[in-house]
């Protein structure tokens, strides 16, 4: 790990640690169940925090340490997003959500499956993350050329003025709605060294209604 990472990580990591250590010394005393329970409860978020972090640099460093994609394969992408989607489903059912998949069956990007699986994920669980109860994402695509760009819309809240050129900075993230948590802030840093280790762009902004993120991709043929 550089040293220009490990300022923000010992600092990413210090809050989920103390919380654990203070909730366990409180539970070394006597306390109602029902309190026992919710300090519990702590332990195991903050634990899991810890395990996405830990996670999240693991992939983002073996994608920087690339130099060049393992495979070119073509990647139907409707299948891909299909395939996330179930994985969600409980989240999304839970969240009462509207799902649309407008992707055409036939479009397909070239390159490596696995990373593009995890980019699109990291995509997905961030427009749940700030899409409200009962809310619409709506992922489409189109050829442009050489390219495919893939588009993921949630509804929501529009990203502020002074969060918009930062989105993709290692560590930044705004908090979450409802919560007021923030991620790791290796999401979408993640995604956008996916895209553009393919020869792709990212690119977040506001739209009418929500937020909507596009992925340019080469398309099938196209490396």
């Amino acid at each position: 790990m550089s040293s220009a990472m490990c300022t923000p990580v010992t600092h990413e990591l210090k809050s989920p640690l103390a919380a654990i250590r203070g909730a366990a010394e409180l539970l070394d005393g006597e306390m109602p169940g029902e309190q026992r329970q919710r300090f519990v409860a702590n332990i195991g978020q903050e634990s899991a925090r810890i395990q996405q972090l830990i996670e999240r640099l693991l992939h983002l460093a073996q994608v920087e340490q690339r130099q060049g994609l393992e495979e070119q394969v073509a990647v139907p992408l409707r299948a891909l997003v299909e395939a996330l989607l179930q994985a969600q489903m409980a989240r999304i059912e839970a969240a009462g959500l509207r799902i649309d998949n407008l992707i055409d069956a036939e479009l397909c990007v070239r390159g490596e499956a696995f990373l593009l699986r995890q980019a699109l994920a990291n995509l997905l669980d961030n427009a749940l993350d700030f899409t409200p109860l009962g809310g619409a994402i709506r992922f489409s695509a189109k050829a442009t050329g050489s390219q495919i760009e893939l588009l993921l819309f949630n509804q929501g809240e529009p990203i502020p003025d002074y969060a918009l050129a930062r989105l993709c900075e290692r560590f930044y993230s705004l908090p979450r709605p409802g919560s007021g948590r923030k991620s790791t802030g290796l999401g979408l840093n993640f995604v956008q060294e996916v895209v553009q280790l393919h020869g792709g762009e990212l690119s977040v902004g506001n739209v009418e209604g929500g937020v909507q993120a596009s992925l340019r991709l080469p398309a099938r043929g196209a490396i």
